[in-house]
């Protein structure tokens, strides 16, 4: 549905359910059509949210956003694969971010070692050699 749709479809839904609890259908029918109405608009607000969260985790990072991945992160090195996959979903889950967005911002603050094992397992050949 375009975009410019949405607001005329949820105020169309919104119309119609209020229609439909004022009017004298016959009970069964009015429950039916209640549930059906607050269904689909429960739907398009979920999608809408979900398009805004998705728009936001891919969107430019705020700085209350790096403040708090520096913070989490800060002086942790993963000490296996899913120990950084773990480090990496946690804090996507708290910024709302996509995790492969999350692992590339942190990667580029200079904290790679603490989401990416990648890096620890470098960093402990050069230092072997």
């Amino acid at each position: 549905m375009p975009e410019d749709m949405k607001p005329d479809r949820l105020a169309a839904l919104h119309a119609a359910l209020r229609f439909v609890i004022t009017s004298e259908l016959p009970s069964e029918h009015k429950a039916t059509l209640i549930e059906v109405l607050t269904q689909a608009i429960r739907d398009d607000e979920a999608a809408e949210l979900h398009r805004r969260s998705v728009a936001r985790s891919q969107g430019e990072w705020q700085e209350h956003e790096i403040v708090e991945l520096k913070s989490f992160l800060h002086g942790q090195t993963v000490r296996s694969w899913q120990h950084a996959d773990e480090c990496v979903m946690q804090l996507a889950t708290r910024l709302h971010r996509d995790p492969a967005s999350v692992r590339h911002k942190a990667t580029e603050l200079g904290l790679g070692t603490a989401v990416d094992y990648r890096f620890v397992r470098q960093f402990k050949l050069s230092r072997d050699e």
